[in-house]
């Protein structure tokens, strides 16, 4: 005797389905180098061979996730590369309360800094030691990435952003600097 079984299949979404050819071929072809290039990149990925890369909870077997894909791999943020003073610059004292724009400690650039490619960035100041100060920049919505530590004289570049610091005062908890265009 027979019984009749009815079987329902969920189909993702057409944009789900091009997500995850994309992303198959994007892992092809990651893992077409060397042994030692997969080692660095599973290295800069933050997985290694013995810890497993973040699943987004479907099964082992390729199946459907009730999750959605919604887990994402961290990619650690660098920070941007400060330019040191040019040779010969002898720094004025830290504090020269000289600059277009100024950030005090915990809060963000004041006036804020002009919009370039539809994007802003703004700039926080973290902490102040000494003569350098530990700032941290954002660009539209990604993630704030440090700058620093930086001081007088010093540029760092962030994106279509250059920016100079031109003080550092310990005391007020502030730290003024350019933008050079």
């Amino acid at each position: 005797m027979r019984i009749p079984v009815a079987v329902t299949v969920a189909r993702r979404p057409r944009s789900a389905r091009v997500a995850a050819v994309l992303a198959a071929v994007l892992l092809a072809a990651g893992c077409s180098g060397s042994p030692e290039e997969e080692g660095s990149s599973s290295a800069a990925q933050g997985t290694t061979a013995e810890e497993p890369a973040a699943s987004d909870g479907g099964d082992s077997a390729g199946g459907a996730s009730d999750e959605g894909g919604k887990t994402a791999a961290v990619v650690p943020q660098e920070s941007y590369e400060v330019t040191p003073a040019p040779e010969g610059f002898v720094p004025p004292e830290p504090c020269t309360g000289e600059g277009a724009f100024y950030a005090e400690l915990g809060g963000e650039a004041n006036p804020g800094l002009p919009e370039r490619g539809g994007e802003a960035l703004t700039v926080s100041l973290e902490s102040i030691e000494g003569d350098s100060a530990q700032l941290m920049a954002q660009v539209g919505d990604s993630p704030a990435r440090e700058i620093g530590p930086i001081t007088l004289g010093e540029t760092v570049a962030v994106d279509l952003w250059t920016l100079s610091v031109t003080s550092v005062c310990a005391d007020t908890e502030q730290v003024e600097f350019d933008l050079i265009d």
